[in-house]
């Protein structure tokens, strides 16, 4: 806890960053999953998607860790509980990723057509590209604090917000394009592997949601 109360007494973002690094390597072995599960490669996505969930378990561990560390004796330049919100949020997007893992252990797929697959590593690319992003925002949350505010700081964090969102908004359209492809598809797939794509497609939703989420936590602790 120590550890945490030292980062905390160089900036509020210094802890918030050691979970970023965490969250992030947490969507980077989703990434691989993916692309393993798009080859057919599901020995090695499954050991992957195992990974995702352990990594996920520490970015709980240190979110929790951290929490207990924030006292609120603490002066920081930041309120507390903005931390501690965005915190939540940050996490939110490592939980999201670990879904997505859980859904493609389920099963298999044997007659999940190409094109729908394409689309779900697709989306999968422009979910993790967003968490990315986010933790490249908190990073530069932090340049901004050590910079008193700087307007030009400022101005590269809202450029990283503005990418985050418009990720999102891709993210909106191939959700659209997925389901197109699944109902079209509908007679050379069996309910449950349909069932099973659109859950797919909704945990890797969730990821860029929940980034979004923590961008815009960040927009309102620059305008405070």
């Amino acid at each position: 806890m120590q550890v945490w109360m030292k980062l905390f007494a160089k900036s509020p973002f210094k802890p918030l960053i050691k979970h970023a690094e965490v969250t992030l390597q947490t969507v980077e072995t989703l990434e691989k999953a993916l692309q393993a599960w798009r080859d057919g490669k599901y020995e090695e996505m499954e050991k992957l998607a195992v990974e995702v969930d352990n990594l996920e378990d520490v970015a709980d561990r240190i979110k929790e860790e951290i929490r207990d560390s924030l006292s609120s004796k603490l002066m920081m330049a930041v309120a507390r509980e903005d931390v501690l919100i965005y915190l939540h949020m940050q996490d939110k997007v490592a939980d999201a990723a670990e879904d997505t893992a859980k859904w493609l252990l389920v099963k298999r797929p044997t007659s999940v057509p190409e094109e729908i697959k394409d689309v779900i590593l697709r989306m999968g690319t422009e979910s993790i590209k967003s968490a990315k992003l986010v933790y490249e925002a908190i990073v530069q949350m932090d340049r901004v604090v050590e910079s008193g505010f700087s307007d030009s700081e400022i101005k590269k964090e809202y450029e990283i917000i503005k990418e985050i969102e418009g990720v999102e908004s891709k993210i909106d359209g191939l959700d659209t394009e997925l389901m197109q492809l699944v109902f079209e598809n509908a007679d050379k797939m069996n309910w449950s592997e349909g069932f099973y794509i659109l859950n797919i497609a909704r945990t890797l939703s969730n990821i860029s949601d929940k980034a979004k989420d923590a961008a815009e936590r960040i927009r309102l602790m620059m305008n405070k």
